[in-house]
C-alpha cells in the first residue's frame, strides 16, 4: 500500500468530484478509496476546511464527509502527525517559496514523512522539496 499526503484543495476536490483534480490525482484517491493506497491528511488541512466553512466558501456536509472518512479504523484516510519532527522540516521549506503557513505545513508534513504530495499549487511544484502529484 503505497501512501500519500494530500493538500487542502486536493481533497475537498476529490470529496466534491471537482473537475479541477487532475487526473493524476484522480486516479490516487480513487485507488484509496478501493483500499489500495493510504491519504494523509495533515490536521492544518483539517483547521483549514473548518475555516473556510465557516467562511462560507466550503460545504460543511462535504467536510463532514472528510471527517467520517477518517473515523474509518484502518481505513484509506489517516491524519499526518503534526509535531515537533514536522516543526524541524518546516526548515527544510524556504519562504520566499511557500510563503503562507499551512501550506508550509503541509509540504513539511509531506517532506518529514518522505511522501508525495497530491497538490496543484504552483508555488509547491517550484519549490521541489518533495514530489507532486498532479
Amino acid at each position: 500500500m503505497s501512501r500519500y499526503v494530500t493538500d487542502t484543495h486536493a481533497l475537498y476536490w476529490h470529496f466534491t468530484n471537482d473537475s479541477r483534480l487532475s487526473q493524476a490525482a484522480r486516479q490516487v484517491f480513487h485507488a484509496a478509496d478501493s483500499g489500495l493506497h493510504q491519504i494523509l491528511i495533515p490536521g492544518i488541512a483539517l483547521i483549514e476546511m473548518v475555516y473556510l466553512v465557516e467562511k462560507g466558501r466550503l460545504d460543511a456536509g462535504l467536510v463532514d464527509q472528510v471527517f467520517s472518512a477518517l473515523d474509518v479504523v484502518g481505513g484509506s484516510y489517516a491524519v499526518a502527525p503534526l509535531d515537533h519532527h514536522t516543526a524541524q522540516d518546516l526548515r527544510f521549506i524556504p519562504r520566499s517559496a511557500v510563503p503562507d503557513m499551512p501550506d508550509r505545513i503541509i509540504v513539511a508534513t509531506a517532506h518529514q514523512l518522505g511522501l508525495p504530495l497530491i497538490t496543484k499549487d504552483s508555488a509547491i511544484h517550484e519549490a521541489d522539496v518533495v514530489s507532486v502529484v498532479w
